[in-house]
């Protein structure tokens, strides 16, 4: 059996048209919901999602995370990856996400 640790999602206001998400723990088929659940008021034009203290994501993952970027173009937001391990920018890069997300630099 797998050790899985729970999905965290720790969410501040860093000024009136961004809101930063912190995510900690795994993003897989059993906490994608927690990440679905959210939802953003219009007037916000930038969410920074912090992923560098996730320690696993699976394809749920990817697609959660997919479908928080069509949420905020929903409500003309654009979602900035603020922070990653070397091992989730190869993901990205490997799936192409990195062409959805802006991604802060090397």
């Amino acid at each position: 059996m797998l050790d899985r640790t729970p999905l965290h999602i720790d969410i501040a206001q860093r000024d009136v048209t961004t809101v930063a998400l912190t995510l900690s723990g795994d993003l897989d088929h059993d906490s994608v919901a927690q990440l679905a659940a959210l939802t953003f008021a219009a007037g916000y034009s930038r969410i920074d999602v912090d992923l560098s203290a996730l320690s696993f994501v699976d394809s749920s993952g990817l697609a959660a995370l997919m479908r928080l970027q069509q949420q905020a173009a929903g409500v003309n937001a654009v979602v900035h990856v603020v922070a990653l391990t070397p091992y989730l920018r190869g993901l990205f890069t490997m799936t192409a996400l990195d062409q959805l997300f802006t991604l802060p630099p090397l």
